[in-house]
């Protein structure tokens, strides 16, 4: 696992990571201490200045902009009174941590009264270092690049206040003042985070539209979605987030907080982004053979069956055909396994380069295909089959000379809209291609009832 340390240093180093300096106060009246605390602060890529009274520290808040000071508890004693207060004014802007090595009650009662809630021992430096990431990771997660936010809004006063907010965080914005046109905007478009206000012109409201957005089929209907009002009634509030928002907030919205609800909302939804896209890639693997990037078993089982349904249900023909390679085993064996995958590789390119659009294309065995052609007649099929098998025996796959047998089945009423009956044909087929001489196609024929 990788330290804090390195953690920081990996996005110091990326590119355009567009980090915020932390600026750190250290009011500490130990000369040691005052050294391990900057190195650890240094180390993870912050500036610090150090001091050894509240006096002192008080001296540069005046003309420095800290994002973090960290306090020993000396900052208690008589000296540092107007720091105590400083602290009890502004702990809301500037985390301050403190730091004791005997704690007592006296002690915690002023830290409390003082607004000061973070307390650690000194000898715990492990605890102090993930605080001190804490509040730099948070620190530095507002800024996120190239959000694209769809923002709905009538007024255009607001809309230039919200507009020019948006553009500080590094967004990109796209604004419309009615619904009905930001809903089609968003059907073409893909975008990071929806901003709407509930009442707007037009026959369409905010809610309708978050209503529409969560009855879509697809992966926009997930689309994080912030409310905006001019009014915090609580009913409208719940009966928003039953529609499906995921934030809410009252114009006009204090800058800070709404910087961070949009930041927020948008870094969920890239998260979920990035586990939808690891879910497809593990769809993907659990489907495809890796070889010859055909489907492979599995896929066939969970895909034939839906092959079957339409053609039934919307009355067009369906055809299969299996193809084996003739004599792979010899290739095996005299050329290697590894003459063998580059052969397998490339009659999988050339199957699905020979298919249409909405062929299924599936390695079913060591050297066995199976291909679904939905639409096709038995005399197509042939056809097609023909075509593959000529292909097969004048493209050296591999770069060995190599033919393959293939057998033909359509879907017909005596299958009863089992797949496996329909497999079982054209593998009968296949095997009388194989005894009649390989290198051939063979149609699967329906057996006569002896009268």
């Amino acid at each position: 696992m990788l330290s804090v340390s390195e953690v920081i240093s990996y996005w110091q180093n990326k590119p355009n990571n567009n980090l915020i300096s932390m600026k750190v106060l250290v009011l500490e009246n130990s000369r040691l201490y005052q050294k391990t605390l900057r190195e650890l602060l240094e180390e993870v890529g912050c500036e610090v200045d150090c001091v050894n009274s509240g006096e002192e520290g008080l001296q540069l808040i005046e003309n420095n902009g800290f994002n973090l000071i960290i306090a020993g508890q000396n900052i208690f004693d008589d000296s540092s009174s107007a720091f105590i207060e400083y602290c009890r004014t502004h702990v809301n802007h500037c985390p301050i941590l403190l730091l004791t090595s005997e704690p007592n009650e006296t002690l915690l009662n002023n830290a409390r009264n003082a607004g000061i809630k973070e307390i650690f021992p000194k000898s715990n430096i492990s605890h102090l270092r993930e605080s001190i990431y804490y509040y730099i990771k948070g620190k530095r997660s507002t800024v996120i690049d190239g959000g694209r936010v769809i923002y709905i809004e009538d007024s255009p006063s607001v809309a230039r206040a919200i507009s020019r907010d948006l553009e500080k965080m590094n967004h990109k914005i796209d604004h419309y003042r009615n619904a009905e046109d930001a809903y089609n905007a968003l059907l073409k478009n893909d975008y990071d985070l929806v901003i709407t206000d509930v009442m707007l012109q037009g026959a369409m409201s905010g809610l309708s539209l978050v209503r529409m957005i969560r009855a879509l089929k697809n992966h926009r209907s997930e689309l994080p979605i912030l409310a905006m009002t001019g009014h915090d009634d609580p009913k409208r509030r719940i009966e928003l987030y039953h529609a499906g928002i995921n934030d809410y907030v009252t114009k006009p919205p204090i800058e800070e907080e709404f910087a961070v609800r949009v930041n927020n909302l948008i870094s969920n939804k890239r998260l979920h982004d990035k586990v939808r896209e690891q879910r497809q890639a593990l769809l993907q693997l659990a489907m495809k053979d890796q070889l010859t990037t055909c489907h492979n078993r599995h896929s066939l089982v969970e895909n034939a069956p839906k092959y079957i349904n339409d053609s039934i249900r919307y009355d067009h023909p369906l055809s299969i055909m299996i193809l084996d390679l003739d004599h792979f085993k010899t290739i095996n064996d005299e050329h290697g396994h590894d003459a063998g995958d580059r052969v397998l590789a490339d009659i999988g390119k050339l199957l699905m380069k020979a298919c249409r659009l909405g062929d299924f294309v599936s390695r079913i065995g060591g050297e066995e295909f199976l291909i679904i052609l939905p639409h096709c007649l038995a005399a197509d099929a042939v056809n097609k089959g023909e075509q593959i098998r000529s292909m097969v025996q004048s493209s050296n796959p591999g770069g060995l000379k190599l033919t393959a047998s293939i057998g033909i089945a359509c879907l017909s009423e005596e299958h009863d809209s089992d797949f496996d009956k329909l497999y079982k044909s054209a593998d009968e087929a296949v095997y009388h291609s194989k005894k009649n001489g390989r290198n051939r196609v063979t149609l699967f024929a329906k057996k006569k009832k002896a009268s």
